[in-house]
């Protein structure tokens, strides 16, 4: 089976993110997910008249050149500690950014009101329930009120009744208490450190009035958004305005939590194929083959169709 598609690549830096579920008034965690394996550049204390047998027994996991090594022993007294670098493999917590999608579609929002241009309300009711007051706010018309044709938000995000034309992920984050240089990095996976913090409100005395327990997430993760419909220059060009606005993700902005970093991004054409592979204990592996043209040339020029589309 061949795919083929478009994905734009965003590196992003998250300061002490709260990606998360509100609170419930006692704790509050990042989605967890399974433990995932991962391997970091370790050390080991081996005695120099036991390197031989240390080289032997590890040998897949020393990442040291052995002839230096053997040099380095050499000119050691037998009894004498030295240290090897090796890969050793550790577990961490898998964790889910959540929120991407909604911070690039309310940054959009905000940028389509800047530009007097109407776009499609989250909701399709015209009052909140039980009051009259109006759900729309200025520049908005009701979900799918713009029909046969549609608006911005509806043409990347969809209704209710028609899919989205972008898909939206990251990267795994993998929870770590490992310095972040020495891991080795794989594929779909990010790094990042997890902190717990007791929080509380408290009167103006000074008096708790509740206590409650909150994590947050800081770390380098690489988020995706992929489409395979043809979609005009211009619409391209807002989406990574859109993208380019992203300065916070998740809850606690206003106490400074959640600040977010656009790194770097990347324009890419997907090809991609899998197929089937060997036979191993009756089960037959599935070989993923991606094949990545990079296309950044068009970032400006989805800019600029956006730009004069705009005006």
């Amino acid at each position: 089976m061949i795919q083929q598609f478009n994905r734009l690549t965003v590196k992003a830096q998250l300061w002490w993110g709260k990606p998360l579920n509100g609170t419930n008034g006692n704790k509050s965690y990042l989605m967890r997910g399974g433990e995932v394996p991962y391997k970091y550049e370790g050390r080991a204390t081996v005695q120099a008249g036991e390197l031989e047998g240390f080289i032997e027994e590890n040998k897949e996991h020393i990442i040291e050149d052995l002839e230096k090594l053997r040099k380095k022993a050499a000119g050691k007294a037998p009894s004498a500690s030295m240290h090897v670098t090796t890969l050793v493999e550790a577990k961490g917590v898998s964790r889910m950014i959540k929120g991407i999608r909604g911070a690039i579609r309310h940054r959009i929002m905000k940028i389509l009101l800047s530009k007097d241009i109407e776009y499609c309300s989250p909701s399709q009711k015209e009052q909140f329930q039980g009051t009259k007051e109006p759900t729309l706010l200025p520049g908005e018309h009701l979900m799918d009120e713009c029909k046969d044709n549609p608006c911005p938000i509806k043409q990347l995000f969809g209704t209710w009744n028609k899919e989205s034309t972008i898909r939206v992920w990251s990267d795994v984050i993998v929870e770590t208490d490992k310095p972040l240089e020495k891991i080795y990095q794989q594929r779909g996976l990010s790094f990042a450190y997890v902190s717990m913090e007791e929080r509380h409100v408290e009167r103006r005395d000074r008096k708790t009035l509740q206590n409650f327990v909150e994590q947050y997430l800081s770390g380098e993760f690489q988020f995706y958004i992929e489409y395979n419909k043809e979609l005009p220059d211009w619409l391209i060009g807002l989406l990574l305005e859109g993208i380019l606005a992203v300065d916070s993700l998740g809850n606690g902005r206003n106490a400074g939590y959640g600040r977010v970093e656009i790194k770097d991004i990347a324009f890419e054409q997907i090809t991609l194929e899998r197929k089937l592979g060997d036979e191993t204990n009756g089960k037959i592996t599935i070989i993923e083959d991606e094949k990545i043209s990079n296309q950044n040339d068009k970032l400006k020029e989805c800019l600029a169709a956006w730009n004069k589309y705009s005006k």
